[in-house]
């Protein structure tokens, strides 16, 4: 039986083993261990070759292998740009004479080296090894061009990536009976003429090749959008199409459906060749001027002569190319596109679409701009139904019906992006995971519980807020508060509500998911509230973005927290990278009017627009701002345990907030929360949870001391940690001048015999003493 050889790059994680086909990214697997990884992929690559398929693929090089690059990459991180020390696995192999000329006349004219960077599915191909690293380091720093800091922690190196081997036999169908022949495509999907011209396989993928092994999406429910497709790239004269749609919506799985019909026969687009590529994979590699140009010229030979359609999968990262002639790609397409030698089809956002307009005019109306909208709900769910069949398939696993009316649920009340694509993500993601972890052979079923424990997993939002079916019980929701935001029960009761409102679907879904005016003096617990809060959703005090908003009081400093560019860290950018969490605005007061007239829109629609003309969705966002307006007037009566009646304290602030804020936009937030006068009892209380937390670090507890306190000492700590101006704030300098100071002077002073128990008391003079006691050590 004839046997295929596959490399594979093998990759351990946190959460278990990925391995991937060199070479062919979307065929990989993912297990608890390498063993089981290894099963599922065979099976896979079995049936692909039973039916025909792969057998003329690159799988195997004679001589490959990995080696590890390290770079350094500038990321962004909170508006500074940092060096990040990077290494990345990079299988190189694939040697082979390099073909010029015709098909019916090649030369070998020098021995090229294919390049892989598997963690980020880049491939390249170059001429002479000796520029082997510098090829790799440009690949990889466009890749990554200025990327936030979390993206390149989460691709930091694991520590163990290594090629491993795969051997299949099967038995291949006889000739002429092909799976592609069996689906009524040309059976020559098996042949040379699937491999790509030299002049397109520097930057390209053939997607009607893929089409013919059935490893592209489908995409379902879209005929009508499909046929006006169809209809422009077949046509005489503009011939280029610009699929307009928000994220999620469906224009690659068009794309890609318009693939599967260039393989089928009686179609308008039968035998069409379909290359895909990006603006980033154009230029990729490419160090010298007039290299990328060249690239592009021979692109725009292939394509004229062999009258194929070009797919770039984004129009705003292509226009981003354009900011001087030397990388205008749009301005070397433009002639080619206007005189209908080439047919393009790209996709863009509505935002982007804007945008480009106003940088590449005459590129954007070149093009016949196709709008594609979310499918309603019923075709959403007969698309949903249609993809989890065929991944229900590749994953051998049962998705349920009732798990993709959970899907589809979940992401029309909490999700991003347009029906069906987040739902189509969800259900894939499930479906991965699962069977990562089922055991080998075994085929279970997908659940409603699986997609909303995946879900959970994604956004951060505990199991308990957005499972149906498991209880919330209000009182317990309102103790987690009080036990953090300590003193303030107004303010913890509308916290707590926020959470029932959202577990009960009643809060308003074109709408943040709560927005709130703090207001009160230093020091009472307004930041508390939002970690609190943060963390409560979210599971995690990180998931909160704060701003201090005296860094945007000057005039026009509102297009600093829209702007989408640069190195500052702004609103628009870090809402975008991470949509789930809370948003504190500090010291609202203080910022320039424009940042108001930005909070209008926000509160509002639960959206604005950032600088670059795309939408930033706050719908999965906690809006909080504090201010400290009317502290002054407040009196030290207000102070600690201040003497004011609730009621007198609470008008004085909303008094405070209606004269300095415009009505329409103080009735914009959920409530205006005053935040009281923290009682006694409240700082000592504080207090002693910031002594717990002092007492509970490593150099006690690895020393196996234990440190008691009478009741006094707490009393002491919270009268030298408050502050009639300041609050609380001071209670930790307190702690740690008092207690954590000339504790580790005891400690150091006694390293080789520690004590076993140290006491904390009030001496006479009213100062914090430790007696130290051995206890027989």
């Amino acid at each position: 039986m004839p046997e295929k050889r596959f490399h594979l790059f093998v990759r351990k994680h946190h959460a278990g083993v990925a391995v991937q086909v060199i070479g062919h990214s979307h065929l990989c697997a993912f297990a608890a261990d390498v063993l089981s990884a290894r099963a599922d992929l065979a099976h896979v690559l079995t049936k692909l070759l039973e039916r025909g398929d792969l057998w003329r693929a690159p799988t195997f090089f004679e001589d490959a292998k990995l080696r590890k690059v390290d770079l350094t990459i500038r990321a962004l991180q909170r508006g500074r740009l940092l060096e990040v020390p990077m290494r990345f696995s990079v299988v190189t192999g694939g040697e082979r004479p390099e073909r010029s000329g015709t098909a019916a006349r090649r030369k070998v004219r020098a021995r090229s080296v294919r390049v892989y960077v598997p963690r980020l599915e880049l491939h390249g191909e170059l001429n002479d090894s000796a520029d082997l690293n510098p090829f790799v380091e440009e690949l990889i720093r466009h890749h990554l061009y200025m990327a936030p800091l979390e993206r390149l922690l989460a691709l930091s190196y694991s520590g163990d990536e290594r090629l491993d081997l795969l051997a299949i036999s099967a038995q291949p169908p006889e000739r002429g009976e092909s799976s592609s022949a069996r689906r009524g495509h040309d059976s020559a999907a098996s042949r040379d003429d699937l491999e790509l011209p030299d002049g397109l396989a520097e930057a390209c993928r053939r997607l009607d090749a893929d089409a013919a092994l059935g490893t592209l999406d489908r995409g379902f429910q879209r005929d009508t959008e499909l046929a006006r497709l169809q209809e422009v790239v077949s046509a005489r004269a503009r011939a280029s199409a610009l699929l307009v749609g928000a994220a999620g919506v469906g224009k690659s799985t068009l794309v890609h459906e318009l693939a599967y019909r260039a393989r089928e026969q009686g179609t308008p687009v039968s035998g069409m060749e379909i290359y895909s590529t990006s603006a980033g994979r154009i230029v990729a590699g490419m160090r010298y001027l007039g290299e990328w140009q060249a690239r592009v010229e021979r692109m725009i030979g292939e394509l004229r002569v062999r009258r194929a359609i070009l797919h770039l999968d984004n129009l705003g990262e292509l226009c981003a190319l354009g900011d001087d002639d030397r990388t205008d790609v749009v301005r070397h397409l433009l002639p080619s596109v206007e005189s209908g030698e080439i047919s393009l089809i790209l996709e863009a956002t509505p935002e982007e679409v804007a945008r480009a307009e106003r940088t590449h005019a005459a590129f954007v109306q070149a093009l016949r701009q196709l709008p594609l909208h979310p499918l309603s709900p019923v075709h959403a769910r007969a698309a949903l139904g249609q993809v989890a069949a065929r991944v229900g398939r590749e994953r051998r696993v049962k998705i349920e019906d009732r798990a993709l009316d959970r899907a589809l649920d979940l992401v029309e009340r909490f999700g991003e992006g347009a029906l069906p694509g987040r739902a189509v993500e969800l259900v894939r993601a499930a479906a991965t995971t699962h069977a990562g972890t089922r055991k080998p052979g075994s085929e279970e079923a997908i659940d409603a519980a699986h997609i909303t424990a995946t879900f959970s997993t994604q956004t951060g939002y505990p199991r308990a807020l957005i499972d149906p079916t498991m209880r919330m019980d209000p009182e317990e929701v309102r103790a987690a508060f009080a036990a953090r935001v300590v003193g303030q029960p107004q303010a913890t009761e509308l916290l707590a509500q926020l959470v029932i409102t959202l577990k009960t679907n009643l809060s308003d879904p074109k709408r943040p998911l709560g927005s709130f005016l703090l207001l009160g003096p230093t020091g009472v617990g307004k930041t508390e509230s939002a970690l609190a809060l943060a963390s409560y959703l979210f599971g995690d005090d990180k998931r909160l973005v704060r701003f201090d908003m005296a860094e945007y009081a000057a005039p026009g400093s509102a297009a600093r927290l829209t702007a989408s560019h640069g190195a500052e860290a702004t609103l628009a950018r870090r809402v975008r990278e991470q949509p789930f969490g809370v948003v504190l605005l500090d010291e609202i007061e203080k910022a320039d009017r424009g940042v108001h007239d930005l909070l209008l829109q926000l509160l509002d629609e639960g959206r604005f627009t950032d600088a670059g003309g795309r939408s930033v969705s706050f719908r999965n966002t906690v809006v909080i701002l504090t201010s400290n307006l009317g502290a002054e007037g407040a009196g030290r009566s207000m102070g600690f345990d201040g003497g004011a009646s609730a009621k007198s304290h609470d008008a004085h602030y909303r008094a405070a907030a209606a004269a300095f804020f415009r009505p329409e936009l103080l009735n914009r937030f959920d409530h205006v929360v005053p935040f009281h006068p923290l009682p006694v009892a409240a700082i000592q209380s504080l207090a002693l949870r910031m002594l717990e937390r002092a007492l509970g670090r490593e150099g006690v507890s690895r020393r196996g001391v234990k440190v008691t306190w009478d009741e006094a000492v707490i009393g002491r700590l919270a009268e030298l940690g408050f502050d009639p101006r300041l609050g609380a704030r001071p209670l930790k300098r307190a702690v740690e001048t008092h207690v954590t100071a000339p504790l580790a002077r005891l400690l150091a002073a006694r390293s080789e015999r520690p004590p076993a128990r140290v006491r904390l008391y009030v001496d006479g003079a009213a100062r914090i003493e430790l007696a130290a006691e051995d206890g027989g050590r």
